[in-house]
């Protein structure tokens, strides 16, 4: 990290090297660039299928994450990633708008299905305050990373039962299932590497990589049954 930082000085504020090694900068941005492959996969099919796979509680939770640190708070992984969270909440608006038109369609309570632009909107506040205040109070890592993963597991646990609760594989998509399980895959690694003794984050980043590879294994037994009920 000492000779990157030293070596190259006029980088430092577009990617930071001097609290992160190469390698390390390295997982974050392979990991963040196959994550957003699978949002911009969301956008794309949400059009396309009026159904927005992604669960309306984690979305919620996600763009109200991209505010906070997009716009209230500074990463100190660079200006890179700083306006990287930045254009990643844009992309998530037209996630959100998707799902104050079809995201209904996620549920069937009468309640919810009459009441859920309301308790979309709810939730993005409410998330956006209790995010403000946990990194405010100094409860969060100076890149975000703790609070990320307090959405991750339930947002891959999520998708599991959205999964289960819909019974058509067609309205998702098995490509954004394998980007979200190798973006996961890639900040596993760098929360051991940058993190060796948060071990309630290091918990909490596995439990998100088994729930994706969980989910994979899933949508692959529910296409190897269409394909042999067509046979």
């Amino acid at each position: 990290m000492e000779n990157w930082c030293e070596k190259y000085p006029e980088f430092s504020a577009y990617l930071n090297f001097c609290a992160y090694s190469p390698l390390e900068i390295g997982l974050v941005l392979v990991g963040t660039i196959f994550w957003a492959l699978a949002y911009g996969i969301i956008i794309l099919e949400s059009g396309k299928k009026q159904f927005v796979e992604m669960p309306a509680a984690a979305a919620a939770a996600n763009i109200a994450w991209e505010f906070v640190w997009g716009f209230l708070f500074v990463t100190d992984l660079g200006l890179v990633f700083v306006w990287g969270l930045r254009i990643w909440f844009f992309l998530d608006i037209f996630i959100v708008y998707r799902l104050f038109k079809y995201g209904f369609k996620q549920v069937n309570t009468p309640f919810l299905v009459q009441n859920f632009k309301f308790l979309l909107a709810i939730s993005i506040l409410a998330w956006g305050i209790l995010f403000y205040f946990f990194i405010q109070e100094g409860y969060d890592t100076s890149m975000g990373a703790t609070s990320a993963y307090i959405i991750t597991p339930p947002m891959s646990f999520l998708y599991l039962v959205l999964f289960s609760f819909v019974h058509n594989a067609k309205l998702f998509s098995y490509q954004t299932a394998w980007y979200k399980m190798i973006g996961s895959g890639f900040m596993l690694i760098f929360v051991f590497l940058h993190y060796p003794k948060l071990h309630f984050l290091q918990t909490l980043a596995l439990i998100s990589l088994w729930l994706d590879v969980w989910y994979i294994y899933i949508f692959h037994k529910q296409k190897d049954k269409k394909c042999s009920n067509n046979s």
